[in-house]
């Protein structure tokens, strides 16, 4: 729903400029150019909404709306490696919501659904209306009597109320038709020669998709009535003007025949006479004037459109303290609302100051954490990491750069000096900058204790134009063998006290003990992450004006979680999360306060 929504609000605001350029040149340029004006204005009204929709780079949004200031909520569709719960919760999440929510979706009304059906309902009507005028036409044809009139095929209709029409090729003319035949055939053959039913049935064509645009059917008049002053201006070369005007008045009555046939004398009479009456001069200037002035007003919307990265950073400078709070969509979880995620301080120089995390996804969590970080971190990034459910592996990328492993390396060569326990940890790197191997290994200082998890890691790292592309790891896990008698007590202890879960991870372990493997794979599109992928699982990510706006949690080729982004006055606005069944589960709201 909310796509059609931002489809049409684009669609409204592209057809108003087009209008507003029209009442400028209507009385300033031939119908020759307003007949290409039309066009474009009939053309381009469509494809700007459509042209933002696909640089969006993925299916069903807008973005244009997404980057409106003050849009509603859509009605549907950075945290370490080490936070699983916040991957794993979605599905909990919806296993146990699912049934309550589709009982009480049961009995709700549905409006998004009736809106739309009731949107196919009138469109459908105004087809189907088209489709009997085509019918129509077709009908006419059949029972025309042609006959060859100067070099022309002309079916005649045995009809009394009947006196001209064409539908492209085919002229039209009453039987009883006597004194005006020549000048309605004449009229008619410009109208075949133009292609004029070509616009009229664009026109219509506008008008059944668009119904609700009232515009729409602004621009369906105007074009009719331009086709009958263009018509009308090549007669004049050959007519005089008052014999012409004269001739309209004597027939200015209905005329039987289908809608979408450029009919002779019924329609737009009076602006017809009133334009025969004036003398058609292009005034070039007003041209150029009009096109110059919309092509500026569609590049100024655009430029609205856009929050660059750099203007985020600037603003980000003046930013005092972000606090993230969450409005629950799940019926079970209402008393949840409005309560805070996250508050980021920020210093005068806007660096971070601290990051509290309130709670995390499923949003149930009662007491605070102070998140720590590798490094300083990049301020662009510290809103994705407030919205209390983890970007996976990309937060490494929007924090600290696609060359994140250095700030990994200087993290852990940190801890590792000043940790407190019965073992010291060894970090070795081979490049500090772009770190290709980072070995971590451990030295106990009591021989009769021993940690029953990893002891020596290795991670290995491949890049491509200095972004990481792909990541590896090994672990080696000691043998039984390699343990002295104690050692060997202890593990036996430990090992009855585990649960079946962490009996398979540890086994898991030792299974791949000395082995190398690929943990997670990196793709880019220029210097946009694009995905994320490791084994199953995968994050997708898609960009408008280099602005993250929807990002996806896939496992095994399922969408578990999709949350889009939004942005006003450059900086992240809100974020809208998606359960699997793409219904919406919370809305993630940013409150600034600036220096």
């Amino acid at each position: 729903m909310r796509e059609l929504m931002t489809f049409f609000i684009e669609l409204l605001i592209s057809s108003s400029i087009f209008y507003l350029g029209y009442l400028i040149i209507k009385n300033h340029t031939t119908p020759t150019f307003k007949r290409f004006y039309l066009i474009a204005w009939l053309v381009f009204s469509v494809s700007f909404p459509l042209i933002s929709i696909q640089s969006a780079q993925y299916p069903s949004v807008s973005i244009n709306q997404i980057v409106i200031e003050g849009s509603n909520r859509p009605q549907p569709n950075l945290v370490l490696k080490e936070s699983h719960s916040s991957e794993s919760s979605p599905d909990l999440s919806v296993n146990q919501n699912a049934a309550a929510v589709g009982n009480e979706a049961k009995n709700e009304i549905d409006w998004i659904t009736i809106l739309k059906t009731g949107y196919l309902i009138v469109a459908g009507f105004f087809m189907v209306r088209m489709m009997i005028g085509l019918f129509q036409i077709l009908k006419l044809k059949s029972g025309a009597k042609p006959v060859k009139e100067n070099g022309l095929t002309i079916h005649q209709i045995n009809n009394p109320k009947f006196k001209g029409a064409s539908f492209f090729g085919w002229i039209f003319i009453g039987e009883s038709v006597q004194h005006e035949r020549e000048i309605i055939i004449s009229h008619e053959g410009i109208h075949a020669k133009l292609w004029h039913s070509l616009d009229i049935l664009l026109s219509h064509i506008y008008c059944c998709l668009f119904w609700i645009n009232p515009l729409s059917w602004v621009l369906k008049r105007k074009i009719g009535l331009n086709t009958e002053l263009e018509a009308d201006l090549h007669i004049l070369q050959s007519e005089n003007r008052v014999e012409y005007a004269h001739t309209l008045l004597s027939l200015a009555h209905g005329s039987a025949g289908a809608r979408l046939m450029n009919h002779f004398s019924t329609f737009h009479l009076k602006s017809r006479i009133v334009a025969l009456t004036k003398t058609f001069k292009h005034k070039r200037w007003v041209s150029i004037y009009t096109v110059v002035t919309i092509v500026a007003l569609f590049f100024l919307i655009s430029c609205e459109h856009v929050n660059s990265p750099e203007v985020m950073k600037t603003r980000m400078d003046e930013v005092k303290t972000i606090t993230t709070r969450f409005t629950s969509h799940q019926s079970d979880t209402q008393q949840k609302t409005g309560k805070i995620v996250a508050i980021a301080s920020f210093s005068p120089d806007g660096n971070l100051e601290e990051l509290v995390e309130q709670t995390t996804y499923p949003y149930d969590r009662e007491f605070e954490v102070k998140k720590t970080f590798w490094e300083a971190p990049e301020r662009t990034g510290i809103p994705f990491v407030m919205d209390g459910l983890s970007l996976g592996g990309a937060e490494k990328s929007f924090l600290y750069g696609h060359d994140w492993p250095s700030a990994y390396y200087k993290h852990l060569y940190a801890k590792t000096q000043s940790i407190d326990l019965p073992w010291r940890e060894v970090v070795s790197v081979d490049n500090e900058n772009l770190p290709e191997e980072i070995q971590v290994t451990r030295e106990y200082n009591d021989d009769h204790f021993i940690d029953f998890g990893m002891h020596d890691i290795t991670n290995y790292y491949e890049y491509e134009d200095e972004k990481v592309v792909r990541v590896f790891s090994k672990s080696d896990y000691p043998e039984i063998n390699d343990l002295n008698d104690t050692q060997k007590k202890l593990r036996e202890v430990i090992n009855k006290n585990l649960s079946k879960e962490m009996k398979e991870v540890r086994n898991r372990v030792r299974a791949n003990s000395g082995k190398k493997g690929l943990v997670s794979e990196y793709i880019y599109d220029g210097d946009l992450l694009m995905n994320i992928i490791w084994g199953e699982t995968e994050r997708k990510f898609y960009y408008e004006h280099n602005l993250l706006i929807k990002s996806e949690y896939i496992k095994s080729g399922e969408i578990i979680n999709t949350r889009l982004h939004y942005y006003k006055n450059s900086l992240k606005d809100r974020t809208e999360i998606f359960n699997r069944y793409n219904e919406p589960e919370y809305t993630i709201s940013y409150e600034y306060e600036f220096w």
